[in-house]
């Protein structure tokens, strides 16, 4: 298979990225490696094809714009065109467009532009590429029972805990406490796991290609023992939300485009399916092995659904 052309597998579903300029997609895509599947897939059962070209084109909005949403080291402004499907244009932190993503209908199919002007650099090129993918794997699993959530995931045997929260949480350093003073704690991934939903019911965290600052790419799924929404405060206190609260924290950690009603009620969902077979904590906590001792033990304490 000619190395233009991928196939990955993540969360159980595959993608294709082809690269029409014929270029050698695997130097961009490091931390895709462990997730590559060498035998294709029939383009039926593919999550999405994403259609990669560089250039030094227009990045105009196409479409009526639906807004621009910050996500910390790029910014994105939406458009829906006409048939249905969006735009979305890149824009990284220093001001400089990365990538145009075009997406039809449910996702399906998109195209990525990638900058490639007298300026750009491999590194940036790659950022813009890996950036088009996420988007695409999380709008086009929200039609398959697939969440893509900002937390840092720790495995402990079978099991799987979540730490949800804003940026800047502890999510991380919770994590890392658990790995320090949890026997068998191990880190599954630090940024942007996939949640998904299996036929039987079931509740799979995986790990993805996308890690945020941590290198962690680990092609490996456990089952969802619990979710935790972290909070700093003087001491350290855990107690278990209702539903309609627990519902809220799992919603608001998923990427979403609300404005997509058919993509967002996927989301709507899943999310409802989750927070009625795993529990959802809230630990108000220090930076300290009491804390992830106390939520361990907690969570240990509170029947498994």
């Amino acid at each position: 298979m000619p190395h233009n052309d991928l196939y990955f597998r993540v969360a159980d579903a595959t993608f294709r990225v082809l690269l029409t300029d014929g270029a050698d997609a695997r130097p961009m895509l490091p931390s895709y490696a462990p997730f590559h599947q060498s035998d294709g897939c029939p383009d039926d059962a593919l999550l999405f094809t994403l259609t990669v070209t560089p250039g030094a084109v227009p990045f105009a909005g196409r479409g009526t714009s639906l807004g621009r949403f910050d996500s910390g080291d790029i910014v994105h402004d939406v458009y829906r065109t006409d048939d249905g499907g969006y735009r979305i244009l890149m824009t990284d932190m220093a001001g400089q467009q990365r990538c145009a993503l075009d997406c039809g209908p449910q996702f399906r199919q998109c195209t990525a532009t990638l900058y490639d002007g007298p300026n750009a650099r491999p590194t940036e090129m790659a950022f813009g590429l890996g950036n088009a993918i996420m988007l695409a794997f999380a709008f086009a699993g929200a039609y398959h029972n697939i969440l893509l959530m900002h937390s840092s995931v720790t495995m402990v045997g079978d099991d799987a805990y979540l730490f949800l929260g804003t940026s800047g949480t502890g999510k991380s350093t919770h994590s890392a406490l658990w790995r320090r003073h949890i026997a068998g704690a191990d880190l599954l991934n630090d940024d942007n796991p996939a949640v998904r939903l299996d036929a039987d019911g079931r509740v799979w965290v995986y790990g993805t290609p996308w890690s945020g600052k941590t290198p962690c790419y680990r092609n490996l799924r456990r089952s969802v023992r619990a979710l935790v929404r972290l909070e700093q405060w003087p001491r350290n206190e855990i107690y278990r939300l209702p539903p309609v609260a627990a519902f809220a924290e799992v919603i608001s950690s998923s990427s979403a485009m609300m404005w997509d009603k058919p993509s967002y009620d996927g989301i709507l969902a899943t999310a409802t399916a989750v927070v009625q077979r795993v529990p959802v904590f809230h630990l108000k906590c220090l930076p300290d092995e009491a804390a992830a001792r106390l939520c361990h033990d907690t969570i240990a304490a509170t029947p498994a659904t």
